[in-house]
């Protein structure tokens, strides 16, 4: 009588209600099965902990090393689905163990790979799993997206900065962690240090820190986190949420504002250095900002700017030009102070920004009345609910839910009104004295020459937006005057290289 060598595996679902058992008896159901069957012998047990939608599972794969090793004549399963839940997987493993010559069998399932009339029977009972399988994950995020709507904790990790209360199944201030989290918002929202500055102060303070630490990748996750003001976040959609605030909606509004300006998510400034342009130079090529570098040559110690993505992923990645920091430098303030000394250039840019903020005033005026409208009527509720409470016509169960959302309904709104306010069109500008221009650009020249490196990128952060390197001879520069209201690049400024080192008149570009 031949021997069969047979190898049982057993999976764990993450969808099955006893989950601690779910193993053991799997693993009992196919030893009593293999007792039944005459000459079967098993010589090896693979489990694993995993999900069936991946086949780089480390129980499969040591059960499919004893199969091309030639160490089992048969692969043994509860079920198909804890094999895989999906179609093509499955074929392509009974491929490979068919050609090991290796069968494949379920002991509660009516097939058998050695057969052909076995082989259909699997891709059915397949579809079936992964049908079922994509009905499990649709029903779960039905009810996850539900629970959103409700304004409830969905589950998972809550919020650095909360705790989930399972009684009351909501989010709850953490005592130690939420004071760290408001913290974070005033250091940002009111003092306005940046997000490294922040994480550096709290790991130097010792402060309660979430699981990765404090780096500035989780501070700017919490000050863009709108479940610190009330709101529960799925996927793309925000919803009003029943847990308490940790911050106020005009603090999270003034960061948001504080955030886009500074572009702190898409750029980042580059450190105090010698290179004054670092943080402004980006790559046109594959748009990673450049990087301020020194390297030893035959001519001595020499200083450039090279793209972060070609220096980290290679030329083939891409071939962003390096520039010599002195010529761009150069180029760079001589442009810049003969745009301030052209009063004319000035003045067309102030009245083309003036008349475009004109053109968009009536609509955010439009709506910011829209939004106080519905902020009266939304007080007017309120009111109408706390007077009926007071004169006993409802009771707090009747009314509480309702006052809580007209309540974050109308902070909502005012934090709306908040963030409008900042964005709206300012008063119109009035174009400088040519005088006060003139001493601009001397200043400008001046520090940039003579100051403090700290100093002369701080006053080029503040004149230049950007500075766009699409090759040595075509870099297009994006300068800021010295206004509240204007971030505008004139149309006469030239777009300059430096190699070789020209000024000629390449292109014109249109106010940003």
């Amino acid at each position: 009588m031949a021997l069969t060598r047979v190898c049982i595996y057993t999976r764990i679902s993450t969808d099955e209600e006893n989950q601690p058992t779910s193993l053991h008896s799997q693993r009992e159901r196919l030893e009593a099965f293999c007792k039944v069957q005459e000459g079967w012998r098993i010589v090896a047990h693979k489990q694993d902990q995993a999900t069936g939608t991946k086949l780089d599972r480390p129980g499969l794969q040591a059960a499919l090393d004893l199969a091309r090793s030639g160490s089992i004549d048969l692969l043994l399963v509860y079920r198909v689905d804890r094999l895989s839940r999906k179609v093509r997987q499955l074929a392509q493993l009974t491929e490979e163990l068919d050609a090991l010559d290796v069968v494949l069998k379920s002991a509660t399932e009516p097939f058998d790979t050695g057969a052909a009339a076995g082989r259909m029977m699997l891709q059915m009972l397949a579809v079936f799993a992964e049908f079922e399988h994509a009905t499990i994950v649709d029903r779960i995020s039905a009810g996850i997206e539900r629970r959103a709507k409700e304004g409830r904790w969905f589950g998972g990790r809550p919020p650095f900065g909360y705790q989930f209360s399972s009684a009351e199944r909501v989010l709850v201030p953490d005592p130690v962690k939420a004071p760290v989290v408001r913290r974070v918002f005033d250091l940002y929202a009111r003092k306005r240090l940046g997000t490294r500055t922040i994480a550096q102060q709290l790991r130097d303070e010792g402060a309660p820190a979430p699981s990765a630490g404090w780096g500035h990748p989780g501070v700017h996750w919490i000050v863009t986190n709108p479940t610190y003001v009330g709101k529960i976040r799925w996927r793309d959609k925000v919803f009003d949420g029943v847990h308490e605030p940790l911050v106020d909606e005009f603090t999270f509004a003034k960061a948001q504002a504080i955030m886009r300006e500074r572009g702190e998510h898409a750029k980042r400034r580059g450190n105090a250095s010698d290179f004054i342009l670092s943080g402004l130079l980006r790559c046109g090529k594959c748009g990673k900002s450049y990087i301020g570098m020194s390297a030893n040559g035959n001519g001595g110690r020499y200083h450039y700017y090279a793209c972060s993505g070609r220096q980290k992923y290679g030329p083939k990645a891409c071939d962003g030009d390096r520039l010599p920091r002195e010529k761009i430098e150069h180029a760079v303030i001589h442009q810049l102070a003969s745009l301030y000394r052209d009063e004319h250039v000035i003045s067309d840019v102030l009245a083309r920004a003036n008349a475009d903020a004109e053109k968009r005033r009536p609509e955010f005026e439009q709506r910011l009345a829209s939004i106080g409208a519905e902020i009266t009527r939304a007080e007017h509720a309120l009111d109408r609910y706390y007077d009926a409470f007071e004169q006993g016509k409802l009771s707090p169960e009747r009314c509480e839910e309702r006052l809580t959302r007209l309540q974050a309904r109308l902070d909502d709104l005012r934090a709306q009104e908040a963030e409008l306010s900042i964005q709206a069109p300012h008063e119109a500008a009035h174009a400088a004295a040519p005088a006060d221009l003139a001493e601009i650009a001397d200043v400008l020249e001046t520090v940039c020459a003579e100051g403090d490196p700290r100093k002369a990128k701080a006053l080029l952060n503040l004149l230049i937006d950007e500075l766009r390197v699409n090759s040595r001879a075509e870099i297009l520069p994006t300068y800021r005057l010295v206004t509240p209201v204007v971030c505008a690049m004139s149309e006469k400024v030239e777009r300059a290289g430096i190699e070789p080192a020209t000024s000629g008149l390449q292109s014109r570009r249109s106010p940003s």
